[in-house]
């Protein structure tokens, strides 16, 4: 058995058909109307002696438990990966279609759902899966951390009172304060030391309110050939694929951001490259309108870039794959029967003026009766230098950061929307102070805990295994 690094990847198109309903707005009231951009699927395969590991990521909302298990059955069945050594996840685009029906969308828009569409994208990323997986040949890792500032900020400033005052859009000024100063207040975050500043004081520029902490760092994973040459690039950052929002493309499938990233990359390298998302609940981009796909995607894909091109020196391993499964408290929701009649009480019910109503009473039902939520937290580890994990649902970048304090890893890739997606994980804090997160979250006090320590224990768990194979 051969203890050299092999690593395989595969990029492959994920597009369905227009005429299906799309993920992502609660204000969009028809099907997808045309393709912008191709959606794709990058999948990457790695081996090592007796250990063994893929991860793959679509240009999507989220996914479901339904696809991430069809997935991973369809892959353990054609090649020699278990089921559980394999992640699949998404980069969080707002242009691409449901993978089943859902309550935040009006009504009449679950009936053009296509269960055989679903079927078939579980299909191609297990596909894209199993052909990186034969692909796999003598690769030598490399890992690097790389800063892509001024390119999102905390969409979750803080008032006097201490209450949130949501900001899903700044003008430019206001955009690049709050970027800047949350990443000033990132940088408190150090590796090993206690928690850092979250809010800024209060910023006139801001209208006195305080901005919130942002995650620039920007891991990058290198896989070359013993001669150099590129196999593929794999990176994950924080910020909501939610740029081109003009009302002429809002219908159009589109990778977004992530996507520009991907061909920088792709056409610089001559290899596929895995955009992952990072810590992006609370994290928007600083510029959204006109050609901010391309200004945000080449902005990150150049950093990436820059750190690959930095990266020389002897290839880490060994490889080690490890998952937990945490319990994650449930949040007191209201009764069916209230959530129904609040819904019911809207002028239009099945409208997108009953987006929160109808979201609610979903919560209502997955979660009566319920006090926690089964959480699987999947880490990957190359020696000692690089460690990989995956955390469900959107994080907020408060979570990647006390994340990356206490990792045994010195560059941490840390993911959301890994193999489900219940919705949002507010930090307590974050809940106290209220907004959009903490009302569109199933999960209650103490998830911030139990996940940040469960990812924590994941990532040492696959550090430990990585040691074992030496």
């Amino acid at each position: 058995m051969s203890t050299t690094l092999h690593a395989g990847a595969m990029q492959v198109d994920i597009t369905p058909p227009i005429g299906l309903p799309m993920a992502g707005y609660g204000g969009r009231d028809r099907v997808s109307e045309a393709i912008r951009e191709p959606l794709q699927a990058v999948a990457i395969a790695f081996e090592q002696g007796a250990a063994s590991g893929a991860l793959v990521v679509g240009d999507l909302i989220g996914v479901t438990p339904e696809v991430t298990r069809a997935v991973r059955q369809r892959v353990a069945q054609l090649s020699g990966l278990a089921p559980e050594s394999v992640l699949v996840c998404a980069t969080h685009t707002h242009w691409g279609p449901t993978l089943e029906p859902t309550d935040y969308l009006p009504t009449h828009l679950n009936d053009s759902f296509s269960p055989e569409v679903t079927a078939d994208l579980a299909l191609r990323l297990a596909g894209a899966v199993v052909q990186a997986w034969n692909r796999r040949e003598p690769a030598v890792a490399l890992a690097g951390t790389g800063h892509a500032d001024l390119v999102s900020f905390n969409r979750r400033p803080v008032g006097q009172d201490g209450k949130v005052v949501m900001s899903l859009t700044l003008d430019l000024a206001q955009a690049t304060a709050a970027s800047r100063e949350g990443a000033r207040l990132a940088a408190t975050w150090g590796r090993g030391a206690g928690p850092g500043q979250r809010l800024s004081e209060p910023l006139a520029v801001l209208g006195g309110v305080r901005a919130g902490v942002t995650d620039p760092a920007l891991p990058v994973l290198k896989l070359v050939r013993p001669d150099g040459t590129p196999i593929a690039a794999l990176l994950s950052f924080g910020c909501h694929a939610v740029c081109g929002a003009d009302m002429d493309t809002f219908y159009h499938y589109s990778p977004d951001w992530p996507g520009q990233a991907r061909a920088l990359l792709s056409s610089a390298l001559g290899c596929p490259a895995a955009v992952l998302a990072g810590a992006c609940g609370d994290q928007v981009p600083r510029v959204r309108r006109g050609d901010a796909r391309q200004r945000i995607g080449r902005s990150v894909g150049a950093e990436a870039l820059r750190v690959w091109d930095l990266l020389d020196g002897e290839g880490l391993g060994p490889l080690g794959v490890a998952s937990r499964t945490v319990p994650v408290p449930v949040r007191d929701l209201p009764s069916v029967a209230a959530a129904e009649a609040a819904l019911a009480a809207k002028p239009d019910p099945k409208g997108v003026g009953a987006v929160m109503e109808r979201e609610l009473l979903s919560l209502a039902r997955r979660y009566e009766g319920r006090r926690h939520l089964e959480c699987e937290l999947w880490a990957m580890a190359l020696g000692e230098s690089w460690g990989l994990v995956g955390l469900p649902g959107e994080i907020l970048a408060e979570y990647a950061l006390q994340i990356r304090q206490r990792s045994p890893f010195e560059h941490t890739t840390v993911v959301e929307l890994a193999l489900d997606c219940p919705g949002y994980f507010p930090t307590d804090a974050a809940r106290r102070e209220g907004g959009y997160e903490p009302s569109w979250s199933p999960a209650g006090p103490g998830a911030e805990a139990a996940l940040v320590d469960g990812a924590v224990a994941a990532l040492q768990a696959a550090a430990e295994r990585a040691r074992q194979a030496t």
